[in-house]
């Protein structure tokens, strides 16, 4: 089992990665650049074929894949070899180098276009913070099941982990207070609480129990139902719903940063990052939620890889915008060859801090991983 999910994991990581790489092929192929190689994994290659001036490659290391566009990394670039990516003007460079992030969010507008689509024209997302609203959709808020404590009320029901719940005895619920407030009233009295899928669970909240447990036993969370109605929402919702992950995952990294750094806990920092182990342990577990959570992942990991690759950091595409920009101003001081000797450093930088995220998240995920 942990071979086919490897092998899974590695398809997916695959297809995510192969879609940038193929954002940039197109538009260097679009804007008369020559590319020298595009291939499915990284080299050794197994199979290669040239078409026209393009190699076209499957390597042996299966990780999404790679592209090469004629003199992109070369210290000494040509301006008047109009196949060049040097004599190309700023536009035309800044296209080449963001087509990998605009066809990782297009491939997930489309992966949503279908997932929304089949799943009513709504969405389930768990949340940190409750006070955080989609900027598209209409949005409600319940508690939602995060863990049952052995030997408790909520334990001896048919309460699940992942249920959330929607009312209490009638009720409408829509936040922890609301939750809180009603199970407390009623500590020794018998409770119907309705969950988001229509089931009705009686339960008895205790009025006497550890402190750490509570009345019913649970751990809560909260989730988030979103919905997009309207005909003109269901006809956008693929970009609509590509807008609301990307807000909130941007809000929600905001957030746990500035969380961390004001209560002095640098490890949440830590531990709500994943590098390829972690994605491979959320595999692990989408594998068994089924085949809508699966197109979920990819086309989630598609935009986390666009996000990522945004970010101003060297051997990033968002370090490559900057720095276009900054050869546009000054040529003499932002220096080709001083564009590469950054990304070198930034290189040894990522190679670095992949090490250190493998070896955290082995820590963090070992109980998944090796399940």
């Amino acid at each position: 089992m942990f071979l086919i999910d490897l092998i899974i994991f590695f398809l997916i990581l695959g297809i995510v990665v192969l879609v940038h790489e193929f954002g940039h092929f197109i538009a260097a192929k679009k804007s008369g650049v020559f590319v020298e190689e595009f291939g499915i994994g990284f080299p050794p290659k197994i199979w290669k074929k040239k078409i026209d001036e393009t190699e076209y490659f499957i390597g042996a290391i299966p990780f999404g894949g790679m592209v090469k566009v004629h003199g992109m990394d070369e210290e000494e670039g040509d301006e008047n070899d109009v196949h060049g990516y040097d004599s190309k003007n700023v536009w035309q460079k800044l296209w080449i180098c963001g087509a990998g992030i605009v066809m990782n969010i297009l491939f997930a507008s489309i992966l949503f276009y279908f997932l929304i689509g089949f799943s009513g024209f709504s969405f389930t997302q768990n949340v940190v913070f409750s006070e955080y609203k989609f900027p598209f959709g209409q949005q409600t808020n319940y508690p939602l099941i995060s863990y049952i404590e052995e030997g408790t009320p909520a334990y001896e029901s048919e309460l699940k982990v992942g249920d959330y719940i929607t009312s209490i005895n009638g009720e409408k619920i829509v936040n922890f207070a609301d939750f809180r407030s009603a199970v407390t009233d009623n500590e020794g009295r018998e409770i119907v609480l309705e969950t988001g899928t229509g089931e009705m669970i009686a339960i008895t909240p205790r009025s006497e129990y550890p402190s750490e447990e509570g009345p019913l036993g649970i751990g809560l969370g909260e989730i988030s139902i979103v919905s997009y109605p309207s005909l003109i929402e269901k006809s956008l919702v693929g970009f609509l719903h590509s807008y609301n992950i990307i807000d909130f995952s941007f809000s929600s990294i905001g957030k746990i940063f500035s969380y961390a750094f004001k209560n002095n806990e640098p490890g949440m920092i830590a531990n709500s990052m994943a590098g390829p182990v972690g994605i491979f342990a959320i595999t692990k577990i989408t594998l068994d939620q089924g085949f809508l959570e699966i197109v979920n992942l990819i086309a989630v990991l598609s935009i986390a890889i666009g996000i990522t690759n945004l970010l101003p950091i060297p051997v990033m595409d968002g370090a490559k915008l900057i720095y276009i920009i900054l050869q546009n101003q000054n040529k003499k001081i932002f220096s080709k060859k001083l564009q590469i000797k950054i990304e070198y450093i930034g290189f040894l930088f990522l190679i670095l801090l992949a090490f250190v995220m493998i070896v955290k998240d082995f820590i963090q995920f070992k109980d998944i991983i090796f399940k």
